[in-house]
């Protein structure tokens, strides 16, 4: 009797670090969700700011990777996967 007690104590004690740990890290997650779109309009906003004082095709360039950072946003927002290097090369490419 006293064995199978300690074992379901046990069980009930990692049942519940686990899931406190699982709710945890979901303050942070937010955090950095949040930091990343944050990072991510900034740049939408400079490419849409250099495609208004860009003509002709340099200008196409700006609005193309303006909307493909928009979209990353919606993407993110909607709880989908996103690959970290496709957020870094967004971040990265073309005007700073």
């Amino acid at each position: 009797m006293k064995r199978q007690f300690f074992t379901l104590f046990a069980t009930g004690v990692l049942c519940a670090s686990l899931t406190a740990g699982a709710f945890a890290g979901s303050p942070e997650a937010a955090f950095r969700k949040a930091q990343v779109i944050s990072q991510l309009e900034q740049r939408a906003q400079r490419l849409g700011q250099h495609a208004q004082t860009t003509k002709g095709a340099g200008r196409q360039e700006f609005e193309l990777q303006q909307r493909q950072v928009k979209q990353l946003i919606e993407r993110i927002r909607a709880g989908e996967s996103v690959d970290p290097q496709e957020i870094d090369n967004l971040l990265r490419k073309g005007p700073q």
